[in-house]
């Protein structure tokens, strides 16, 4: 591919494509909010990750519009997740559930500084097992809110 500036990879290829296949780990969690009346409206975030990730990850370069897409959507969806999860009236009496759901949204953030601590360090492969880990996490913790939700409505 022609580029023009900066070509310089956030991750060697291999590593990459590794990364792009952990993108489909959102599929479940948009087919889930989908199906589900109480949560279609939570569809669009999975969604979105998903398609900008993909979009992204097939060619990593660090200074592209792709990674600022990709990073953009993915922090607008935490926003808006978050921000059901502490403030919606569903949750109110059930803590239980905004708990478990922020937990696993802080071990994410965690993975994130992890895989960039390693990154820096040219550690590719730990950087990406630890990136990867990001995208299981982030997905389980949307099918936690998401299953509060219809089961709270």
């Amino acid at each position: 591919m022609h580029h023009s500036g900066d070509t310089t990879l956030t991750l060697p290829i291999p590593n990459a494509h590794f990364i792009w296949y952990c993108a489909w780990l959102a599929i479940p969690s948009a087919i889930y909010a989908y199906t589900h009346p109480a949560t279609a409206h939570f569809t669009m975030v999975p969604a979105s990750v998903f398609a900008t990730s993909l979009l992204y990850w097939r060619d990593p370069v660090r200074d592209s519009w792709r990674r600022k897409l990709d990073m953009a959507v993915v922090s607008t969806g935490l926003t808006h997740h978050t921000y059901y999860a502490v403030y919606s009236p569903a949750f109110t009496n059930f803590p239980a559930i905004t708990q478990a759901f922020l937990t696993l949204v802080g071990v994410s953030m965690i993975s994130y500084g992890i895989s960039q601590y390693y990154l820096r360090r040219r550690q590719y492969w730990p950087a990406t097992y630890t990136h990867a880990l990001i995208h299981l996490i982030a997905n389980i913790a949307n099918l936690v809110l998401y299953y509060g939700t219809i089961m709270h409505e």
